[in-house]
């Protein structure tokens, strides 16, 4: 059975309950990824958008996930695998592809080099912190999900602190992103790439989002209520 959503859920519980709703709230630029312990009411008052709408646009929704898979159910080794297989890869993929792409829309529109400016850092930034999470900060968890320590629990502290400060500043280029683009919309008489880089940023932006609310929500959430007692 779906759960009903409530104004006095938090965001992050929403978006676990109900992943479609992501789209919805980062639509309206609210941040469920790095805000997830803020309310739907709150959330809704500080961008002052109608709280009631929000709550029938999600509550309309279906729980299920894109790929059928609820990720309440996994546990914590099997969240990561999951983030691995299903973003890090796609993101080794797509960012150099898209980078091309980018600089041809450049091209044609010089007035956009802010997007390319802002493009390339955002794909450094990614690719740094993805690598990091594979080479260093995902083994220390699994190491202690299986056995936890004060040492371990320690040691990992200062990463995820620093890998939820990334998730932030991912968001936040995503967001001048859509200042930029006027929420990735084209204007009248744009050519053909302009569109087609702007529907590739808001795929990636939606990626980026589920990627860090799966982390921050989820993965690191779980971890340290489970484990760091």
């Amino acid at each position: 059975m779906v759960k009903t959503i409530t104004e006095k859920m938090t965001l992050g519980d929403i978006v676990t309950e109900i992943p479609k709703s992501g789209d919805i709230l980062r639509k309206q630029r609210i941040d469920f990824a790095n805000d997830g312990n803020r309310t739907l009411k709150e959330a809704a008052l500080n961008h002052q958008l109608p709280l009631e709408n929000l709550l029938y646009e999600i509550n309309a929704e279906e729980s299920a996930n894109q790929d059928g898979i609820d990720i309440k159910y996994m546990d914590e080794a099997g969240i990561i695998k999951y983030i691995q297989r299903k973003y890090h890869e796609d993101l080794k993929d797509e960012l150099p592809v898209l980078e091309s792409y980018v600089e041809k829309m450049v091209k044609e529109d010089a007035s956009l080099e802010a997007v390319e400016d802002i493009f390339l850092n955002l794909k450094e930034a990614l690719l740094d912190h993805t690598r990091d999470e594979d080479d260093n900060v995902f083994p220390m968890l699994e190491s202690f999900i299986e056995a936890p320590s004060d040492d371990k629990r320690e040691a990992l502290k200062p990463h995820m602190t620093e890998l939820e400060d990334e998730h932030r500043n991912a968001a936040e280029a995503f967001w001048r992103f859509r200042d930029l683009t006027n929420d990735y919309t084209a204007k009248e008489g744009d050519p053909g790439i302009i569109r087609f880089v702007y529907q590739r940023l808001e795929n990636l932006e939606k990626a980026t989002l589920d990627h860090v609310h799966l982390e921050n929500n989820i993965l690191f959430k779980r971890v340290r209520e489970t484990h760091d007692q």
